[in-house]
């Protein structure tokens, strides 16, 4: 086995700071008033740095699902191995505590495309179980659920591995003794086999292959330990760790989740799961999110970006579109409104009036962009303030995160939420965009307006970079594109926060020759995110171009054309929010469509829409072992569709189409 020197995620072109003025819709600036613009002010706890090479830690010390080797390990800088022979690689492992095995998880190279299948070993080379992943991000940390617990016994040797024929590898890693909870790793741990799989015994140089497991301990009684939700720390560490260390993960183990409580016998298939980061349960690890009901499943937040709150008229028409949320709430408004009326808010820092309404803080917009990935130094500007960062040769965003994020008070244990663009989403490497990502927040998300921004089907450096051009630009299925790659690179430390969807309702770049979203396309942007795992949605509520501009779009005469399909998409939202916030179980239905399977209360939900590149017409969707009955009733359509064959077909009429079936065996 030999070692690289290349590092995986080669950067693509490099923008240090945003677009501004032409083709770039106005962001950024210090709010002056009831009207003001777009700002960048805000609020985390600073991440910290974790350095030992052997980190022992116990459930009691964090909130975490299991045991992992190297969830919380720093593996931006990990070489790609020049190798491309088929082989098994693998992790030999012994545990102090019987307990269950849940799945196996293994470091991804870019530019894989190998089929991998998961194994779990006894030290005698018996396989304890293997399964295959139904779907995987390009590169990162992949959790793959195992079809049944594997249990193991303490004091034994087992071995976890997956097969591949591209890798990624780190000599000498295991000279040193890896100790997560009762789970250690030393010397000889790192095992391979060539060929077309099996058990992987040799060994190279101490090396670690970047295989690992989810464990959970049993109990006295013989049954694994209760387990509570991810971490409330920011997803990562801001700066990279400067040796291997390994600790409990933050990542949800793969074991069937609870559905929210309901009359019907619990719907239950032999399926993986699709990674999430809890759910409500995440939320109870924030007490303000906490005591505002957030952790009730009935909940979803769907939010608007950027507004104020004055009277109770603008109370009464935000929530009669459906939103529930504010987040950049601006500095003037009445939060006693917001409280009276069971709304909440995520503020800026600083802000005079805050009270129970507030959720958590924001911590930033776009510094990916307008500050740039590097380890320069900001000067305190904002765009049009001046120089941004103290030199021209390095960018200075993540300089920018952290000096906003040490306004927060240190002892606050609101969430943190922070808005990315472009620079993570197109500009930036894996290793750089991850920096933003995985460093500052409890929640994040990505604002990409694929229906109305005039430069992103064109500029080569975005869409087309991801197989988007000016043919296939213009649709609902790109909005899931931002959620795949923003839960990508969210997964790469190991842990996952809620990923939340940003959707414009109008006119929101300065072209006017830029298109203007319809209410339609709002309504297939939002369900799209949704099927492509969005823990929530914000609306961009302003039209800085086009025929109306306004900054209250939802609430003016600007906004009367949408406004209806905005209200309806987010009344199903709503009524969804039982089932949405619970696991997805992991199923292809067609390679064509868009899709998301979940189970609630004795039925099965399954959500469609149009992939991409998928021409509208009639599609086929293939059901999974356990969805059975004679039809499924089409939610929000007033009719059934037949189930033959283990199938529905239907008819899916504009790129927009979404369907939602539900299925009661």
């Amino acid at each position: 086995m030999s070692s690289s020197p290349d590092l995986p995620g080669a950067p693509r072109a490099r923008r240090a700071v945003a677009e501004s003025g032409r083709g770039r819709r106005r962001v950024l600036r210090r709010p002056t008033g009831r009207r003001g613009r777009l700002v960048m002010i805000g609020a985390v706890l600073l991440s910290f740095l974790a350095t030992a090479t052997v980190v022992t830690a116990s459930a009691a010390d964090q909130q975490v699902n299991g045991y992992t080797l190297f969830a919380e390990t720093d593996v931006s800088k990990v070489a790609v191995d020049p190798d491309t022979r088929p082989v098994e690689l693998g992790v030999r492992f012994t545990s102090d505590s019987a307990g269950v095995i849940t799945a196996v998880r293994f470091l991804k190279a870019k530019g894989d495309r190998s089929a991998h299948r998961v194994s779990v070993w006894n030290a005698a080379g018996e396989q304890l179980a293997t399964t295959m992943p139904k779907r995987e991000s390009r590169s990162g940390w992949q959790h793959v659920t195992l079809p049944e617990p594997v249990e193991i016994e303490a004091g034994e040797t087992y071995v976890v591995s997956y097969h591949t024929a591209r890798y990624r590898a780190t000599q000498r890693y295991f000279e040193r003794q890896i100790t997560s909870g009762p789970l250690s790793a030393v010397g000889t741990a790192g095992v391979y086999a060539y060929g077309s799989g099996g058990f992987p015994e040799q060994t190279w140089k101490s090396s670690n292959y970047w295989v690992d497991l989810a464990f959970e301990p049993a109990q006295e009684g013989g049954q694994p330990e209760p387990t509570t939700g991810p971490t409330a720390s920011p997803s990562a560490s801001a700066t990279p760790s400067a040796s291997p260390s390994a600790s409990p993960t933050g990542t949800p183990t793969a074991g069937p989740s609870p559905s929210p409580t309901g009359g019907g016998t619990p719907a239950v298939l032999d399926l993986p799961r699709v990674p999430w980061e809890g759910g409500p349960a995440f939320y109870a690890n924030f007490p303000q999110a906490r005591a505002s009901g957030w952790t009730d499943p009935s909940y979803f937040p769907i939010g608007v970006w950027y507004e104020g709150v004055y009277t109770q008229q603008d109370i009464d028409r935000d929530k009669g579109a459906g939103l529930n949320t504010y987040v950049m709430l601006t500095d003037q408004s009445d939060v006693s409104l917001i409280r009276r009326n069971d709304m909440y808010a995520f503020i800026p820092q600083p802000f005079s009036n805050r009270g129970n309404e507030s959720v958590g803080w924001v911590i930033g917009d776009e510094a990916d962009m307008w500050g740039g990935p590097g380890n320069g130094t900001w000067t305190g500007n904002y765009p049009g303030q001046g120089p941004i960062c103290t030199s021209s040769r390095d960018g200075c965003g993540l300089d920018v995160m952290k000096k906003e994020s040490a306004t927060v008070p240190a002892n606050d244990q609101g969430l943190r939420y922070a808005n990315y663009g472009k620079g993570v989403m197109f500009w930036q490497s894996d290793s750089d965009a991850s920096k933003f990502v995985n460093g500052f927040s409890s929640v994040v998300s990505n604002d990409i307006y694929w229906y109305t921004d005039p430069h992103v089907c064109t500029a080569p450096a975005e869409g087309p970079a991801y197989g988007v051009n000016k043919d296939n630009c213009r649709r609902a299925a790109n909005y899931g594109l931002t959620m795949q790659r923003m839960r990508e690179l969210d997964a790469m430390d190991g842990k996952r926060q809620p990923v939340w969807a940003f959707v414009e309702v109008g006119h929101p770049f300065t072209e006017d020759w830029a298109p203007t979203i319809n209410g339609d396309q709002i309504a297939g942007a939002v369900m799209n995110s949704v099927i492509n795992e969005a823990r929530g949605i914000q609306y961009f509520n302003h039209n800085f171009g086009g025929p109306c501009i306004s900054q209250h779009v939802l609430r003016e005469k600007c906004g009367d054309a949408v406004r209806p399909a905005v209200t309806e998409v987010n009344k199903q939202v709503t009524s969804l929010a039982p089932v949405l916030n619970t696991q997805s179980y992991q199923w292809e239905f067609n390679n064509g469509l868009d899709t998301m399977l979940k189970a609630h209360d004795g039925s099965f939900y399954v959500f469609a829409m149009l992939g991409k590149d998928t021409a509208t017409g009639a599609h086929s969707l293939a059901l999974p072992p356990g969805v059975n009955g004679a039809q499924a009733e089409v939610l929000f359509e007033n009719r059934t569709v037949p189930i033959g064959g283990g199938a529905i077909q239907d008819t899916f009429a504009q790129e927009f189409t979404y369907h939602i079936y539900k299925i009661t065996p």
